[in-house]
């Protein structure tokens, strides 16, 4: 599946999301950038690098592994969310959730296909989790600190 990453406001709805948003949706199939680059700002031009980057790092596993669909936003009202496994247990989490009260906190996501007897670190902060809790008591997400549209993207890897 193309997915693409169009301008803010977007130029059917109006709407405004935020960079990070818009990549993260995208990068559920195969992200493409479909606004235009020269209208961006050096910030969201930068900020746009480092999300290409990340999607390098995910993509074999987004692309080649399976697809699992935790949450969908027509059946929540409030979040999305995928989850991607591969053969040698990487596991790539992308998680949208419309607006929020401040302070609100979303439903941890349960995991699927995992191994119960392993622990799997995250690729940001090393942070190990274990598998039958993750699938069990679920993987939390940030706290929603404003009434924005909001996202997540989340490396986990299986460790020996």
């Amino acid at each position: 599946m193309m997915a693409w990453v169009t301008d803010s406001p977007n130029f059917l709805t109006g709407r405004r999301l935020p960079l990070s948003f818009r990549f993260h949706v995208a990068m559920a199939g195969s992200l493409g950038i479909g606004g235009d680059l020269t209208r961006w700002t050096d910030a969201e031009l930068t900020e746009a690098a480092a999300l290409v980057a990340a999607y390098k790092v995910v993509r074999p596993v987004v692309q080649q592994g399976r697809l699992y669909r935790l949450a969908s936003l027509r059946t929540t009202g409030q979040l999305g969310a995928h989850q991607y496994l591969s053969g040698d247990g990487q596991v790539v989490v992308l998680a949208w959730w419309a607006p929020q009260s401040s302070g609100t906190r979303l439903p941890r996501l349960r995991l699927a296909g995992l191994d119960p007897d392993a622990r799997y670190a995250d690729a940001r902060g090393g942070r190990e989790h274990d598998g039958a809790a993750l699938m069990a008591q679920g993987l939390p997400l940030p706290a929603v600190s404003d009434f924005n549209y909001g996202s997540a993207l989340i490396h986990l890897t299986r460790r020996p």
